[in-house]
């Protein structure tokens, strides 16, 4: 029987794939056999036909795992399932979790189980993050985004729900911390923690923004931009896979526009509008004297006079069209939310490192290769009768005091 760890978050995109990473990383470097599966899963893409995790994806390729991809990833939450499932026509995937698992862990010494969003999440077909982790009586691990008050107000609610199906929660990692904070936040947390909830934390991580930059390619086929570019012919090159580092909104003049580019190293994505001919020369003289810092061009508007695509067709540089006006295209980049994925190699890398850095990993392995306590059934009914009285003395107290 393999030992598993349920790796769940107080919320959405907290970092849970960050935190599998480094693990599965870990414990193939220490001579685990490493499985992997995300039970219920929202994102996904189609491969052969068969809807899967994006989560799932990359841990397969990136480890290269043996299992099916079909094991890993054994519910997808596709557009209309949830309907289905409380009008009752389809069947719970309670057991087919269960099956899939048990392929899973045949071959394994450790199963990682990522579980989507906060503990909650699942509710809805029976099968909350609480729920699968008492299902395959695996041990839980909470991953919570930095800050204070609110952390430890999620990580408390959170806390409770797995607490109240009998769960053995092994404690916390401290996600996305402020790294100028990360000392006083640690001193903070570590107190308000221990007062709430008395969990055991692994380790702080610190907020790195370049794992929140998209890459050209994300920003194409998010927005589902068209390329005027010769698409085809670039879509396939490194350059698509590059970070974004900042977005120019250049409605200035071209001189100020070539100054901003040539004056930071950072990776630059220029959004004009497509009647800006002075932006978009000024854009194609800073690629051709060598600006390598400057990765694409996102035009606004209608299409381009044929004398400009003649120059254009001559470069390299990649350029898409999008509907919009400038701003609303720029903030639409700026608020996307950036999924690591097996092609970013240098993400995978800063992430798996800061686990290596900043996890106490000892402890947390010694909790990993412990037996979970299982509880019996009445027991953890009793838990959360007793929860209810305790809330309604509560209750009875604050009224009496009014």
């Amino acid at each position: 029987m393999a030992h598993k760890i349920y790796i769940t978050s107080t919320g959405r995109n907290v970092g849970k794939t960050s935190i599998s990473l480094g693990l599965a990383r870990f414990l193939i470097n220490e001579g685990y056999r490493v499985g992997y599966m995300k039970p219920i899963a929202q994102r996904y893409l189609e491969v052969d036909g068969k809807k899967v995790a994006e989560d799932v994806l990359l841990m397969k390729e990136f480890f290269e795992l043996e299992e099916s991809l079909t094991d890993m990833s054994p519910f997808i939450v596709a557009e209309g399932i949830t309907n289905k499932y409380i009008k009752g026509d389809i069947k719970s995937p309670k057991n087919k979790i269960l099956r899939a698992y048990r392929r899973i862990e045949k071959d394994s010494d450790v199963v990682i189980i990522e579980g989507s969003g906060h503990a909650g999440v699942g509710s809805v077909f029976n099968l909350s993050n609480a729920d699968i982790a008492r299902l395959l009586d695996s041990h839980v691990l909470i991953v919570s985004e930095g800050g204070v008050g609110s952390t430890i107000d999620r990580l408390t609610l959170n806390y409770s729900l797995f607490k109240s199906h009998g769960c053995s929660v092994l404690g916390v990692i401290i996600n996305k911390v402020i790294e100028e904070k990360l000392e006083k936040t640690k001193a903070l947390l570590k107190k308000g923690i221990k007062r709430q909830t008395n969990l055991q934390i692994f380790g702080f991580l610190p907020y790195k923004p370049i794992l929140l930059e998209p890459t050209l390619l994300v920003v194409k086929k998010t927005l589902k931009l068209e390329v005027i570019n010769e698409g085809d012919k670039f879509i396939s090159s490194p350059v698509w896979d590059e970070q974004i580092e900042k977005v120019v909104i250049a409605t200035m003049e071209p001189h100020v526009l070539m100054e901003e580019v040539t004056g930071t190293n950072d990776n630059i994505l220029i959004v004009t509008s497509s009647d800006r001919s002075d932006i978009i020369l000024a854009a194609l003289t800073l690629y051709h004297s060598g600006a390598s810092n400057l990765i694409g061009v996102l035009l606004t508007g209608g299409a381009l006079p044929d004398s400009i695509m003649k120059v254009i067709e001559k470069t390299n540089l990649p350029i898409m069209l999008a509907q919009g006006n400038i701003y609303s295209i720029a903030s639409l980049i700026h608020n996307l939310t950036v999924k690591i994925t097996q092609k970013d190699k240098i993400k995978i890398n800063i992430l798996t490192d800061l686990f290596d850095k900043y996890i106490d990993k000892e402890p947390l392995f010694e909790g990993i290769f412990t037996q979970p306590e299982k509880k019996p059934e009445w027991t953890v009914k009793i838990m959360n009768w007793w929860s209810k009285v305790k809330e309604v003395f509560s209750k009875i107290k604050e009224f009496l005091q009014k």
